[in-house]
């Protein structure tokens, strides 16, 4: 359910006030979590909030009536969202970061989606199971079926990545923008982390995709793409695949500082129940927080500094090199796994309380798992890019 168009207009100091709404909706966010997990997505009024908090704007042209922040200040946002629910920060940033992709699509297919409110959502699926994209006059005929695409039940349009048929071969992959009515959504999310996303599949069977609504990726490399013309700012500039993993990275922040909160919290008045010794006084629960707590600045800290780094390159026209973008990669991709250890480290002395579904503890335990999973932000994969640009080899991969 949209929530009408009444999000507040850019103004001095807006991020600060943005982080502060986010971090007023925490409580709430945490009263619904365990909602949200047991219907295996979010609630209205979670969409709600984010709407009239003006959250989902983020990334999205200042034409339209967005934001147009700098690229990685999704960081901040995820960090207080994700302290009152991993699902939520999920859907949240996900679903605000496919306002920046939509601002590099031709203008009409801008105009098709936000025509009828810039609050308007978009879900995608960059991954086919299997799909079928056939050149016709004036676009193309598309079969598929797409897994993981969350938030996807709060959508009106979708975007699915799949390779255009050309002379019998899978070739120039696309990125296909489609209505509701083009598509289906299989309930089929049933997970162990993530519960709250709503992350079904979606099956399309011969629907009719105009040539204005099939993305070319290759466009989406660093160079100005089909939306430039209409929103020329750095943010519609940055080459997609180096930089998209802050969007999944973000709630991971946020879920490893609620987990550190509660940790915190609860042991402060714990007592031992065989001695009756004060928990906190305890040098390796002490050792453990202040290691946890390192790890989340230090995750932080590194995303954070290489994204003013992009962010000033772009806005300077500079241009962003392979060692960069892998280098990108790999600290984003490390920076999520120091989350995940940081959760990891206080739920060993967590006790039976970290066992509960309900504690915060555990269930950012299996959030945090749920977001390292995610192939954009997997140690090894993003390791080995790295590693081999700086052994003087290629990438290996063409999306780069």
């Amino acid at each position: 359910m949209n929530a009408p168009a009444t999000a507040p207009k850019p103004s001095e100091g807006i991020e600060h006030d943005l982080v502060r709404r986010a971090r007023a909706l925490v409580p709430a966010l945490r009263e619904r979590a365990g909602a949200a997990e047991a219907a295996r997505r979010l609630s209205d009024s979670t969409i709600d909030d984010f709407h009239n908090a003006g959250l989902f704007r983020i990334l999205q042209p200042k034409r339209v009536g967005g934001f147009e922040l700098d690229y990685g200040f999704q960081v901040d946002v995820g960090a207080e969202i994700g302290r009152g629910c991993g699902s939520s920060a999920w859907v949240l940033i996900v679903l605000a970061s496919h306002h920046w992709i939509l601002g590099m699509y031709p203008a009409e297919a801008q105009d098709e989606v936000w025509s009828a409110s810039p609050d308007t959502l978009v879900a995608s699926g960059f991954t086919a199971e299997h799909s079928k994209v056939v050149p016709v006059d004036g676009g193309y005929r598309v079969t598929g079926l797409w897994k993981y695409a969350s938030g996807v039940l709060h959508c009106d349009w979708i975007m699915l990545g799949a390779p255009v048929i050309r002379d019998g071969k899978p070739a120039e992959p696309r990125l296909l923008l489609l209505p509701k009515s083009d598509y289906r959504i299989h309930d089929t999310w049933y997970a162990a982390g993530l519960r709250g996303t709503g992350s079904h599949d979606v099956s399309v069977d011969d629907a009719f995709v105009p040539e204005h609504r099939a993305l070319r990726l290759a466009a989406l490399k660093g160079e100005p793409t089909p939306g430039s013309s209409l929103n020329p700012g750095h943010l519609y500039r940055l080459p997609l695949y180096a930089v998209f993993p802050y969007n999944i990275f973000a709630p991971a922040v946020g879920m490893a500082r609620g987990a550190l909160d509660s940790y915190v919290e609860r042991i402060r008045a714990l007592t031992a129940k065989t001695s009756g010794a004060r928990v906190a006084e305890f040098q390796s629960v002490q050792l453990r927080v202040a290691e946890a707590a390192a790890e989340i600045d230090c995750a932080e800290y590194i995303a954070k500094r290489d994204a003013k780094e992009f962010n000033d390159r772009a806005r300077a026209g500079l241009p962003i090199t392979m060692e960069q973008r892998v280098r990108y990669r790999r600290d984003v991709s490390y920076a999520s796994t120091l989350c995940m250890r940081a959760v990891d480290r206080l739920l060993a002395t967590a006790g039976a309380h970290g066992l509960a579904e309900d504690s915060v503890e555990q269930r950012a335990f299996r959030d945090v798992h749920a977001v390292n999973q995610q192939i954009a932000l997997m140690w090894d994969v993003n390791a080995v890019a790295f590693g081999r640009v700086a052994l003087g080899l290629d990438v290996g991969d063409p999306r780069l």
